[in-house]
């Protein structure tokens, strides 16, 4: 009888955690709901590591899969710059350091207007370049401080 009671008293708190889960998770969706006028909402990421590359891994993946899929050859659905800025971002994360031409590369899109996407990044202080001291022909580039907590800020209200 002791083991059916130990197994109830594990699954009440399993369902007390679930609830407490479904509640912040109602909360965030009413939260995002009161910006539909216009309104500015800042959210707090309060993610790890592991779930904020996650849910960068999975933006960047969808966004892309959804441009394989819809796109014709024409770039409609393509959000190069988007795609380009969760890169650099997830390998920040992994403490990888990123090159100006492995992220144009991996952009998908010609090698001209990546490096002026990243110019203009650059430009609007989302991502910064800095040299390599052993190679000075390769340039790493980074996400700035303020570019990582707006990422954060939307990696934390994402539906998933």
């Amino acid at each position: 009888m002791d083991s059916v009671e130990a197994e109830l008293a594990e699954l009440r708190l399993t369902i007390e955690q679930a609830n407490q889960k479904f509640r912040m998770l109602d909360e965030r969706i009413t939260e995002s709901k009161k910006g539909t006028n216009n309104e500015k909402i800042v959210f707090t990421p309060d993610l790890c590591r592991p779930d904020l590359i996650d849910r960068a891994e999975k933006y960047l993946h969808w966004g892309r899969l959804r441009s394989q899929t819809l796109d014709t050859g024409n770039g409609l659905f393509a959000d190069a710059c988007w795609n380009m800025c969760l890169d650099i971002y997830i390998c920040g994360l992994k403490d990888e350091r990123v090159t100006v031409s492995a992220i144009a590369h991996s952009s998908g899109i010609p090698m001209t207007t990546a490096m002026r996407y990243i110019n203009v990044m650059v430009d609007q202080n989302l991502i910064e370049k800095s040299p390599n001291p052993a190679d000075n022909r390769m340039i790493f580039v980074s996400i700035t401080a303020d570019c990582r907590q707006k990422l954060e800020s939307l990696l934390a209200s994402a539906p998933f």
